[in-house]
This record gives C-alpha cells, sequence and structure tokens, in this order.
C-alpha cells in the first residue's frame, strides 16, 4: 500500500500546475500586511460612561436614568436596602428567600401567569439579594416598557408568598443546601464566612442554613418585605431607548400603588478585622485540596481600591499573574489559584483561593504564601506593573458597551454610594498608581499575621504536610455531608 500511495502523490505533485510569482503591487497601493511581526498595540479604548439624569417619584423612589438609543432596548435594575446584611440572627437567609419568592406569585398573578407574560413579551425580569442590596433586573424591547413595568412594579409591591410556591421555592432550596455539601467550594465558604466576619452579618451563608430555612414561614417573607422593601430605601436604575419627558409618566403610573417610606433602624456595623484562624474540613478521598485564604481587606468606598485591584492583578488576577505562573506553570501544583479583593459595602477581605494536589498541599501552600511574602516585601517591575493596569483599564471599556452592562455598573454605584464618575475616576487611578503604591497596600492588605485559612480535603493525605506552616494550629471538623442527616424534600411549610 505504501508505495502504490507514494505513486499517487508523485503523480499529483507533478500535475500540479507550477507556482506563480505574485504580481507586482500598483504604485501607489497600500502594502500588504507582514504577518511575520506581531501587530503593534493601538490606542486604547475610550471609557465612555453616560451621564445619568435623576429625579424622584411622589413616593420617594429614586431613579437614574440614562438614554442609550444604540438599539430599541430599555434594562432596568431596582436596587433596594433589603440585603443579607439584614437577616435576624435567626432567621439567616430570609433577604435571599424573600426576593427569591417576589416573583413566584402577587396578589393578581401567579407564578405561571408571571412567567408567562414576560416570556410573551420577549422580556426578562428576576430577583435576587446578595449581602449589600437585594434587587430586581428586567429588560425589553423599548416599545414592550410599560408592559414590563406594570409587571416590575406588581413583583417589588404586591409578592403574595403564597403557601404552594412557597413550599416548592423551599424545597429547591432544601436540595441546594444538601448538594452545597459535597461542593468543596461551597463548603470552604461557609466555614470561612463563619471564622472570618464572626458574629458581623457578613458572617452566615447568604441562603441560610437548613435549619433556618426549615423555620421560616411565609409570614416571616411578608414581614421582611414590608419591612425592608420601600421605595425611601431603593433606586431605579434604567438605561436604554428611552427619553426621560415621556418615562417618567409611565413610572408614576407604574409605582403609584407602593406606598411612600423608608425602613427603620439603625444601618449594620462595619465589620471587625478577623485573626489567625486555620481549620481543615474533612474530604476522604479528595485528590485535591481546597484552599481559601483571607486577610482583612478594605471597603469597596475605600480611596485605595484601584492601587488595590492593581496589586491582586499582580499576585493572582489571570494568567500573566505570579501565582498562575509559580503554581500552575512552573510547579505544576494546581490548574488555577486566584487571588482578588473581596470589597463590600462594610469591608473587606483579602482572598487568595484554588484547589492543589493532595499529596503537595504543604509544598503548593508553602509557594502561595512566599508569593504573597514576595509581594510585600519588594517593589513589582515595571513590566508587571504596566502589564497589570493595561489589564483593568483596557477590559473596563467592555463592561459599558451594552445597556444592561451599563445598568449594572450603574447599580455598583447605587449600592456602595459612589460618585457618578466612579469609573472614570477609577480608570484614571489605576493609571496613576505607581510600584511604592502596589507596595504599601501589599503590606497592609496581605497580612500573614491575620490569616484565616480553610482547607477541605483528606486529613489523612494533608493534615501532616500542615505542620510547620505559618497558618497557626489547625483545627479538623468532620465532612458535612456525612455529618448532616439527609434533605426532608416535600415537607414544605
Amino acid at each position: 500500500m505504501r508505495p502504490r500511495l507514494a505513486a499517487l502523490l508523485g503523480a499529483a505533485l507533478a500535475c500540479a500546475a507550477p507556482a506563480r510569482l505574485a504580481p507586482a503591487a500598483p504604485a501607489g497601493a497600500v502594502p500588504a500586511a507582514d504577518r511575520s511581526r506581531i501587530p503593534p498595540v493601538g490606542p486604547p479604548p475610550a471609557l465612555r460612561v453616560p451621564a445619568p439624569r435623576r429625579f424622584v417619584l411622589s413616593n420617594g423612589l429614586a431613579v437614574r436614568l440614562v438614554e442609550y438609543h444604540r438599539l430599541p432596548i430599555v434594562a432596568l435594575h431596582l436596587v433596594l436596602d433589603a440585603g443579607g446584611v439584614h437577616d435576624p440572627a435567626d432567621r439567616p437567609g430570609l433577604a435571599s428567600f424573600t426576593a427569591a419568592m417576589v416573583t413566584e406569585g402577587t396578589r393578581t398573578r401567579s407564578a405561571t401567569r408571571i412567567s408567562d407574560e414576560v416570556g410573551f413579551i420577549g422580556a426578562s425580569l428576576s430577583a435576587g439579594a446578595g449581602f449589600d442590596a437585594a434587587f430586581v433586573s428586567g429588560s425589553v424591547l423599548s416599545r414592550h416598557l410599560p408592559r414590563l413595568l406594570e409587571l416590575m412594579a406588581d413583583v417589588t409591591v404586591n409578592p403574595a408568598f403564597p403557601a404552594e410556591d412557597f413550599a416548592r421555592v423551599q424545597d429547591q432550596r432544601r436540595v441546594a443546601l444538601v448538594q452545597q455539601r459535597d461542593s468543596p467550594g461551597a463548603v470552604a465558604a461557609k466555614a470561612f464566612a463563619g471564622l472570618f466576619w464572626g458574629s458581623h452579618p457578613y458572617g452566615h451563608w447568604l441562603m441560610g442554613t437548613e435549619a433556618s430555612l426549615e423555620a421560616m414561614a411565609p409570614a416571616d417573607l411578608r414581614r421582611h418585605h414590608a419591612a425592608r422593601w420601600r421605595p425611601g430605601a431603593a433606586e431605579l436604575v434604567v438605561v436604554g431607548d428611552v427619553e426621560a419627558a415621556r418615562f417618567r409618566p409611565l413610572l408614576e403610573s407604574a409605582f403609584a400603588g407602593w406606598p411612600a417610606g423608608a425602613p427603620a433602624g439603625a444601618p449594620p456595623a462595619a465589620a471587625p478585622a478577623a485573626g489567625r484562624r486555620a481549620v481543615l474540613v474533612e474530604k476522604v478521598g479528595a485528590p485535591q485540596t481546597y484552599v481559601m485564604m483571607g486577610m482583612p481587606g478594605i471597603a469597596r468606598g475605600s480611596p485605595d481600591y484601584a492601587p488595590v485591584q492593581v496589586a491582586f492583578q499582580i499576585l493572582g488576577g489571570g494568567s500573566a499573574s505570579r501565582l498562575f505562573r509559580n503554581l500552575r506553570e512552573e510547579k505544576g501544583y494546581t490548574y488555577g489559584t486566584y487571588a482578588r479583593a473581596d470589597a463590600r459595602k462594610l469591608g473587606g477581605s483579602s482572598m487568595v483561593v484554588g484547589s492543589v494536589k493532595a499529596g503537595q498541599t504543604r509544598e503548593a501552600l508553602g509557594a502561595l504564601l512566599a508569593e504573597v511574602e514576595a509581594l510585600r516585601k519588594a517593589p513589582v517591575s515595571a513590566r508587571e506593573l504596566e502589564d497589570a493596569r493595561s489589564a483593568l483599564v483596557l477590559s473596563l471599556p467592555s463592561d459599558f458597551a451594552t445597556a444592561a452592562g451599563i445598568a449594572g455598573r450603574l447599580a455598583e454605584q447605587v449600592i456602595h454610594g459612589l460618585p457618578d464618575d466612579s469609573w472614570e475616576r477609577f480608570a484614571e487611578a489605576v493609571r496613576r498608581v505607581t510600584a511604592d503604591d502596589v507596595l504599601r497596600v501589599a503590606r497592609r492588605d496581605l497580612d500573614p499575621a491575620r490569616l484565616t485559612t480553610v482547607m477541605v480535603g483528606d486529613p489523612a493525605v494533608v493534615r501532616a504536610q500542615l505542620d510547620g506552616l505559618p497558618i497557626g494550629s489547625v483545627e479538623v471538623r468532620p465532612d458535612p455531608a456525612a455529618a448532616a442527616p439527609g434533605p426532608r424534600v416535600g415537607a414544605g411549610g
């Protein structure tokens, strides 16, 4: 077969047309690109953040409107001071559960009808809660905006929390909590929250616990909604193909049934600084050790937000970062380990997170801590600094390329009380960050003496490897999947 194949190939080549020289380019023609060289980097895309127009409805609801006529689409993001920081101590997860239920039926619409009406106009409508805020979001073609506003106002103002739908969503959340027992990331995050934040409202799991979920009833959700979902502590961000003069009457009509008022009570206090703790959560047979390390960091409104972002970009922000190049490319300890600043409204943490090979946990943690210490000891190189600044600044304009993207970024300003030009200020501040700035914030926000470490892995493989590492004494906790009882699906409430 091989001689025959060679003969056929030779015949084909012999019959091929002879190569021809490319004709000379005519005078004045643009020369062809030199594909042997990497094209030069062009000018960075300009960051254009449209200026919002502000007004307040008669019931006290603040509105932030951006006219964006690129496409006939409107995006809406209602931000409410009704996040998980307001969960009662005996009802963790209440804010999240309440937000999840507002689209599950109102006084005049069932959950099915809401879904059908949203789908009929090709819109989206969702609700949820983080720690610092709850939200209701939607988007729609501009010609269907009045209909979406009607639906959005109805789920915001008139949720009924019907018993049957409550039981269904309660079952879904119960199953999710059970499934999280087998997720190393969720197990680590739950343990870390309690260790790092302690008794502060940030110290509980946003979905709550299985015990708190079982203890909740529709009446709890109604009370939380009546107390926290108020127009005086909310702001509606609207971005898209809409004109202010015609839009304001639509809003007044849609939200006319939302009585004026604001929640009572003082806001939660700033989060306290954490001390050094280390926990190993048992996961027998795990081939990897999931690692979550945190040190006290900054709140989102800190003036050091830009240098902190640059520092974490250098440490573990992508494939050019120190952690990626060292722990993955050079050592092969991990598929990926990253670092980030978890900057919240009331405080923050400096996080390093990833999974490492179980048998090399000691070496991986040693290399990780060495990279943290190196960032605290000496200024970063000019090349690293420029690469990190460019990565942050050049990626920012894409966040403002769509109506939904603009609405999301403006909603972040609402939650954290940032000025209208905060994103332009951020880009300029990043460009001005120096190596000394990175060194200063790294020494402050990457302090090993205040390190909280949570690991999920096999103690038989991992425990002995941790002796001598600068993480403090290690507490071993049982596997939550083995220690907890199974779910009581279908119980309702």
